[in-house]
């Protein structure tokens, strides 16, 4: 069994121990746990989202037909190059790729997600409760970091988008995994990349780039307007040699 396919029957345990941990939030009930889609193990960059939708569990998804743990692994693994196509949600990370040279269809781009749970909309629904929603990637959070040191060829990560506060309030989700590393034995370098400084771990460095979120254009206009300004730096941090 290979490294991140460990992994996943680590994360497979961890989910069944604490399915009802986040009563509120969590939709639908039975589902499997997504950290993330696509192949963490061939990415040189991955996107980071807060956790899955909901959505991607409707029935013309065709998760039903997922029965074991196997058939788990392997459809996240296969996620953009099998059927059913991969959610819309993908798009406009799908275009903004193929600005810095790499896609998810190719294995050079993987998403991952800071929670596994797939749950209610976390801004747009009034019914989420956002304390719970905040204890939920404080606490899932740490399978993130867990996977970033068993993807042997990722440079970076893409972050975009707000994450909750026990308040309410959002943050950006870039400030929150900053924020988040050093319980997990990572370091936040000067120019705000990660870098791994646990005992027994080899030390290896990420940056992480936050895609600029602002309300003018189209989520698809706005990932792509950010990628297009930084494309040069982007492409030199994700295809130099390592």
């Amino acid at each position: 069994m290979n490294a991140i396919s460990t992994f996943l029957t680590h994360v497979h345990m961890d989910w069944q121990d604490s399915r009802d941990a986040f009563p509120k939030n969590v939709y639908p009930t039975h589902h499997w746990p997504i950290p993330f889609f696509g192949n963490p193990a061939t990415a040189r960059v991955a996107t980071v989202g807060v956790n899955p939708s909901s959505a991607e569990f409707e029935p013309q998804r065709q998760w039903d037909e997922v029965e074991t743990p196997k058939q788990w692994k392997l459809r996240l693994k296969n996620y953009f190059i099998a059927t059913p196509p991969a959610h819309d949600w993908f798009g406009p990370w799908r275009d903004g790729l193929g600005l810095i040279e790499v896609s998810y269809e190719a294995g050079s781009a993987a998403h991952l997600d800071v929670s596994y749970r797939p749950t209610k909309a976390m801004l747009r629904n009034p019914s989420t409760d956002r304390r719970e929603f905040r204890h939920m990637v404080e606490r899932d959070v740490a399978w993130l970091f867990r996977l970033l040191p068993l993807c042997p060829k990722l440079r970076g990560l893409l972050v975009y988008g707000p994450v909750v506060r026990h308040n309410g309030q959002t943050e950006s989700l870039a400030a929150f995994v900053r924020k988040s590393a050093p319980r997990h034995g990572f370091r936040v370098l000067p120019d705000g990349g990660l870098c791994l400084e646990a005992e027994g771990q080899p030390r290896r460095a990420w940056f992480l780039h936050e895609v600029a979120s602002t309300d003018m254009g189209t989520v698809t206009e706005r990932v792509v307007a950010d990628l297009t300004q930084h494309q040069t730096t982007l492409r030199r941090k994700i295809h130099s040699a390592a």
